[in-house]
């Protein structure tokens, strides 16, 4: 059906993640129907497919856009969805689980910092393409060379062919 194969693996992992978490929630639903615990699964595995219908999202459009076509902006736009979507996650556990303890925060500020961190890889300052240190010509070696390009050189002159006799073709 498709025959790409980074689309197939996305289906592929799609099925997997659609499968598993019905056949999580009928063991939940039969056994523990008091306390649905295959909603963490879905809430985690689901961030995971989204992130990475996301990342495909931003690898296989034809767009021009900068988010698009340059690797370093995408790969960041992919961690801060994740990033976003993990913290979030880890809030609702926090506020549903141990409400009057607040630790999902930690998780924020530390991946947060790396998120800066990708951020102006991806958005700062670029370095320049010619090194620091390069070592400079003196102006008088400029001046020659550059007069040496200026002047037009002759093509060397050729001899003309001579052709050859039917005698030694045989």
């Amino acid at each position: 059906m498709f025959k790409d194969l980074t689309m197939r693996i996305f289906l592929a992992h799609l099925v997997a993640f659609v499968v598993i978490t019905v056949g999580l929630a009928a063991i939940n639903l039969w056994y523990a129907p008091s306390y649905p615990w295959f909603v963490w699964v879905l809430m985690g595995w689901g961030a995971l497919v989204a992130t990475h219908a996301l990342a495909l999202l931003l690898r296989m459009t034809r767009r021009r856009e900068r988010i698009f076509i340059d690797p370093k902006t995408r790969s960041f736009t992919v961690h801060l969805f994740a990033y976003l979507a993990t913290v979030l996650i880890l809030l609702f556990v926090n506020l549903t689980v141990t409400p009057n303890v607040w630790w999902f925060y930690w998780v924020a500020l530390g991946w947060g910092a790396g998120i800066l961190a990708h951020g102006w890889c991806a958005f700062g300052k670029r370095r320049p393409s010619v090194p620091l240190h390069a070592p400079e010509k003196p102006q008088a070696e400029n001046a020659q060379a550059h007069a040496a390009r200026a002047k037009p050189s002759s093509p060397p002159k050729r001899s003309p062919r001579k052709p050859r006799s039917k005698s030694s073709e045989t």
